[in-house]
């Protein structure tokens, strides 16, 4: 099944690759229908049509999107998870939510790979 949809999401996905991809060690590439986004193999997001879900947030920070932005729980092969969808409607919810990636992302990048 196919979440994420390039022709509507072009625009955004420019703005959203063009803050991401500067930070070191983060990649994209399509994966389960979506296009994900790591930080050497651990996820930070991915975007899916019209939204993002962003990993593992705190309580405190999904409960704050979810009121800032709304959504709904991402749902794959009939399976509701606790993934959040949230909700991009334009260049400017981009900007809003990129303060959440890039808590993910410090916070992925920070901890040491287990060996």
């Amino acid at each position: 099944m196919k979440y994420y949809d390039e022709e509507k999401m072009s625009e955004i996905r420019k703005a959203f690759d063009a803050e991401v991809l500067t930070w070191k060690g983060v990649s994209s590439r399509p994966m389960m229908g979506c296009l994900c986004y790591f930080y050497d193999r651990k996820f930070i997001g991915f975007l899916v049509t019209n939204g993002i879900v962003v990993m593992k947030l705190s309580e405190k920070d999904q409960t704050m999107l979810k009121e800032k932005f709304g959504g709904k729980p991402f749902e794959m092969a009939g399976q509701t998870g606790r993934l959040w969808i949230t909700p991009l409607k334009g260049l400017e919810d981009v900007r809003s939510v990129m303060p959440f990636v890039r808590k993910r992302y410090e916070e992925v990048s920070s901890t040491r790979a287990k060996t």
